[in-house]
């Protein structure tokens, strides 16, 4: 577990080399909900539309924001790169967990995020627009919906990143799994603005726990949070069956681009 926490570690500490770039995903931050607050202002107003206010939907805009940089679906970046290089045979030769090292990795990354980016973008936009707070029923599931949203966008990633085995490049699937996550997160529109066809499509994907799931349980939407929590967990379970089976399938198959 060591060796793990210290990947985690390094990684945490190789984001402070990029000082710069965290000022720029801060503004993009406040970019992306400023917009966002603009359009539901012009929509909403101080009127309500289906039960949900305004101040929801300021909160909605922050929330979804937050919760976009603790994603880790980028994570097939990391093995991209390694099987143009050749240096993922290098890295498999280790004795360590190969999944648990790029989960490592990626921890570290997000806890970057969480504290020079999130909580910053959250403390700006409380005083720029102001949020809803949430009530105490809410903490506990709220929390558990963002590991959620961690571990299955890890998974959708890694998934991502063993079908490159095949395909010796993750272009295609990048562009894909982003817009399919767009869409279908809930992170631009509320999936309670969808209309039925859409929204029932959307309830049967695990899109919605990347983005819309967390807000709604924040907001007290959600009429039986854990109920959607444990839905949530059969996905995790589901996932982690495909990617087993197709990682030992991948390391049969897999062929050095470049090595």
């Amino acid at each position: 577990m060591k060796v793990y926490i210290a990947f985690c570690n390094k990684s945490f500490i190789r984001g402070l080399s990029y000082r710069s770039e965290v000022w720029l995903r801060i503004l993009g931050n406040m970019v992306l909900i400023f917009i966002q607050v603009s359009i539901w202002k012009s929509l909403i107003g101080n009127s309500e539309s289906n039960g949900i206010t305004l101040l929801n939907m300021i909160t909605y805009s922050v929330i979804t924001t937050s919760v976009m940089n603790l994603l880790m679906t980028r994570v097939f970046l990391s093995i991209d790169h390694k099987l143009k290089s050749g240096d993922i045979s290098t890295d498999l030769q280790k004795p360590i967990s190969y999944p648990l090292y790029l989960f490592a990795e990626q921890l570290g990354v997000v806890g970057f995020q969480v504290v020079f980016t999130t909580i910053p973008s959250i403390c700006i936009s409380i005083l720029l627009f102001g949020i809803q707070y949430p009530d105490a029923p809410n903490i506990v599931p709220f929390i558990i919906s963002l590991l959620l949203a961690m571990i299955i966008s890890y998974l959708l990633g890694y998934l991502i990143a063993l079908i490159s085995f095949w395909f010796l490049t993750t272009f295609a699937l990048n562009w894909t799994i982003t817009a399919l996550i767009s869409i279908f997160s809930g992170s631009l529109i509320p999936l309670w603005f969808f209309n039925p066809f859409w929204a029932n499509l959307t309830s049967t994907l695990p899109f919605q726990y990347l983005g819309f799931v967390p807000s709604a349980i924040y907001l007290g939407k959600v009429e039986h949070p854990y109920y959607i929590i444990l839905e949530g967990v059969g996905w995790v379970i589901g996932l982690l069956l495909i990617v087993n089976l197709l990682w030992w399938r991948a390391i049969k198959r897999l062929v050095i681009q470049g090595g």
